[in-house]
């Protein structure tokens, strides 16, 4: 073999790796794993109020009714997903669990489980700042939460 087939032909070589694309979804499910234990979920939304998706300031006023879509996935089995509420300086209170046999729901548009978690802004002072937090939980105790401030204005 002369040096010019060898050189196009290696040059053929790289060209043709280059255009190799890595499922991400995969990447993404071996960055979230811990060995001997198995795969955190992974969730890769930014959530946005169904009920209002051009508001992206995050101010709402009390009685605002939110409706947030989770979108999310893992290789191992989900356990459920518990959704919290800080309201101001006030304690962290679960409001809303779900047991993942029960609320299971595959987007095939998305090609993920999907969620609608809803949520009414309180009637509090102005500027207060509430804090939800969504929480994905495996079968093998690994967690993965999603966080979304939500400012009440009058």
């Amino acid at each position: 073999m002369n040096i010019h087939t060898l050189t196009t032909t290696l040059i053929l070589l790289a060209g043709l790796s280059a255009c190799y694309e890595e499922d991400d979804n995969d990447k993404v499910l071996f960055d979230h794993a811990t060995p001997g234990k198995g795969y955190y979920p992974v969730s890769a939304n930014t959530f946005t109020n169904l009920n209002n998706p051009t508001n992206t300031t995050w101010r709402y006023t009390g009685g605002s009714e939110l409706a947030l879509e989770l979108v999310y996935w893992t290789e191992d089995q989900v356990k459920e997903i518990n959704m919290y509420a800080s309201v101001g300086t006030g304690t962290r209170e679960k409001i809303y669990t779900g047991q993942y046999a029960a609320i299971a729901a595959f987007s095939r548009m998305k090609s993920a489980d999907t969620l609608v978690l809803r949520y009414t802004v309180p009637t509090v002072a102005a500027e207060t700042t509430v804090k939800l937090e969504m929480e994905i939980i495996n079968e093998n105790t690994l967690t993965l939460t999603r966080t979304r401030n939500v400012t009440a204005i009058p």
